[in-house]
């Protein structure tokens, strides 16, 4: 299952300047950058015993914590939405047909969420121009997984070092591309390799349709211009370094998610279970960031870091030290020559149809023939029980 990606690669060197503090409990204080210091710490121990339960158990704690989490609200939705949700007993694999729902009304926003919280990753609606997308089997009538699609980071540095980009334009073209944020299935789709599926219909014709209905005609909020069309790429990053979703995700002979390297390892992931305790530290000492226009797509990162620099903590434990496998899905055929400032070329075609029969014949059918008690199981209540976490 995919998660949502806190953005990691801002130089250490730009988190900002604290402003100026109002005298706080030492107490209080002291209390605090322990957390974070023994937080830090155990994250740094477990990425050196590759011990990947605790960095999902961290998310899990997290999620519980946040404020805006609620299991009885989101045991609610299940019950309004349970018909979407099947066991692997209802679910035939040479009937599974795919089709991709752009959210775009109360219903199907519903559904995003709930399957966004049966992740350990705590729900993130993502930033900027923001597509989300259901995967549904039309057949069996039933919600396979989701894809999020938010504003590309300004900096990556595995994206950037691939490109040459005409100076002062960065950042217009780095706009032509969006982040995959979150990515995945559910099951029983998820047992016979769904992630693989929703990966890969990134890549079809589906996806840069709805872009350009939905921005074709907007315009950037902060400048004021016209938004790039068309759409010329997806990057996105694995959860825990290397990620096996996305390896090897090809259709016929075109590899769909291209590795292209590893993210710095910089980040907020080992602290955010900590991160209500930082905003009501900062909002005692008025230095907290309320997120929103103009303060920037970052804002967990800004009050983070301020809080590092308000309790004299190194901005170096910014460095969790994970560093997620980086993929680039291209939609152009000459992508390269677009980013230095020429034609992208024409856009290279793929249908939801032949990606999904592809996936089927590749992967789906072979691991249930592989696996044949992959659907004994009961997922709805496995599912149900994950909007819990206790």
């Amino acid at each position: 299952m995919a998660q949502t990606r806190l953005k990691s690669e801002q130089s250490i060197s730009t988190i900002g300047v604290a402003e100026e503090r109002l005298p706080v409990d030492p107490a209080l204080q002291k209390h605090l950058r322990d957390k974070i210091l023994e937080a830090s710490t155990r994250f740094r121990n477990s990425i050196d015993i590759q011990d990947k339960d605790y960095l999902r158990n961290l998310h899990v704690f997290a999620k519980q914590q946040s404020k805006t989490f609620n299991p009885s609200s989101l045991l609610k939705l299940f019950e309004k939405h349970r018909n979407s949700f099947k066991n692997g007993s209802e679910i035939d694999p040479k009937k599974i047909s795919p089709s991709l729902h752009l959210v775009e009304n109360n219903n199907d926003s519903e559904l995003f969420k709930l399957v966004r919280n049966m992740w350990s990753m705590p729900y993130n609606k993502g930033y900027g121009r923001r597509l989300r997308f259901i995967v549904y089997d039309d057949y069996h009538e039933a919600v396979i997984g989701i894809i999020g699609l938010q504003s590309p980071p300004a900096d990556l540095t595995s994206r950037d070092s691939l490109f040459s980009y005409p100076k002062g334009k960065k950042l217009d073209l780095v706009n032509s591309t969006m982040d995959a944020y979150t990515i995945g299935a559910i099951p029983p789709y998820s047992n016979i390799l769904g992630g693989k599926l929703c990966a890969g219909l990134i890549s079809t014709d589906a996806i840069r349709q709805a872009y350009w209905r939905k921005y074709a005609s907007k315009k950037t909020w902060m400048d004021d211009k016209a938004i790039a069309q068309p759409l010329v790429a997806i990057t996105t990053t694995g959860a825990f370094g290397r990620s096996s979703m996305y390896n090897r995700v090809r259709y016929k002979d075109r590899l769909l998610a291209e590795p292209i390297g590893y993210t710095r390892g910089f980040g907020t992931l080992h602290l955010e279970h900590l991160y209500d305790d930082i905003c009501d530290f900062l909002k005692i000492s008025e230095n907290y960031k309320v997120g929103g226009f103009g303060n920037g797509p970052k804002i967990r990162w800004q009050n983070i870091a301020n809080a590092l620099q308000t309790l004299d903590l190194s901005a170096q434990l910014l460095n969790h030290g994970v560093q997620r496998e980086v993929f680039l899905f291209r939609f152009v055929n000459d992508l390269e020559g677009g980013m230095a400032g020429g034609n992208f070329g024409n856009p290279i075609s793929l249908s939801v149809k032949d990606y999904s029969q592809f996936w089927k014949d590749r992967w789906a059918l072979p691991r249930a023939a592989r696996y044949p008690n992959w659907n004994n199981e009961d997922d709805c209540e496995k599912l149900k029980s994950t909007l819990i976490r206790i």
